[in-house]
């Protein structure tokens, strides 16, 4: 997709970004469905943005799927700055570009929570990867709470609708059999994070667990 460049925005929320960005009608927003408000909703098709945890649209999802075809829209920073707001005086320090880059694996810790809907027929995830500026308060000397994010560009998306889309969220999944820490080296996770995408993988049926060699498990690439 086309870079796209936003102005600047009234609401001082990732969220409502988004859905202007999924959406740009706000007649298609905030639809009342049911019991639950579907944060985009034209026809069938639902999109569900979450910027923080996954665990909490659960109810929505079971209830949504059943006749509607659902999507998680979940944004990651591949470039981010910050800036700092001093609580008492309000003054803000200046932009500073952060060394973090997201990738699409950053979304793997909250699909982890909802694997049980990968593989349904109506579940699929939307990846929006944007430039943003975090504002954050300042607590104490070191520590600091963030206030806001603000979109500054989309700049791209990836869309896992089928199962064997989910590879698209790792670098690399190795050939013949490996270990978590094998897959861990090649996609640079931590290792809780590699054991949970690997989880992922399996409800994708992308990967299998094969048996197991030592304390260390084995996995295989299916297909």
């Amino acid at each position: 997709m086309a870079e796209k460049i936003i102005g600047s925005l009234n609401e001082h929320t990732l969220h409502l970004a988004l859905k202007k960005y999924i959406e740009p009608n706000p007649a298609f927003h905030e639809v009342e469905y049911g019991p639950f408000v579907a944060d985009v909703k034209r026809g069938s098709c639902i999109c569900e943005i979450e910027t923080t945890s996954f665990t909490r649209m659960k109810k929505k999802l079971d209830f949504f799927l059943n006749e509607n075809e659902v999507t998680v829209v979940y944004p990651i920073a591949v470039k981010r700055w910050v800036v700092f707001v001093d609580p008492k005086t309000g003054e803000t320090s200046e932009r500073r570009r952060s060394p973090v880059k997201g990738r699409p694996s950053d979304v793997c810790e909250e699909l982890f929570k909802i694997r049980e809907y990968i593989g349904h027929p109506n579940f699929a995830l939307k990846l929006v990867f944007i430039e943003e500026l975090n504002y954050k308060r300042r607590k104490g000397k070191r520590s600091s709470v963030r206030e806001d994010r603000i979109p500054l560009l989309f700049v791209s998306e990836m869309n896992i609708v089928d199962n064997e889309d989910y590879a698209m969220l790792v670098d690399k999944i190795p050939d013949g059999e490996f270990t978590a820490k094998e897959f861990d080296k090649l996609n640079k996770l931590g290792s809780m994070g590699a054991w949970s995408i690997l989880q992922i993988l399996i409800c994708a049926k992308v990967v299998e667990k094969v048996g197991k060699k030592g304390n260390a498990f084995i996995y295989r690439k299916l297909n």
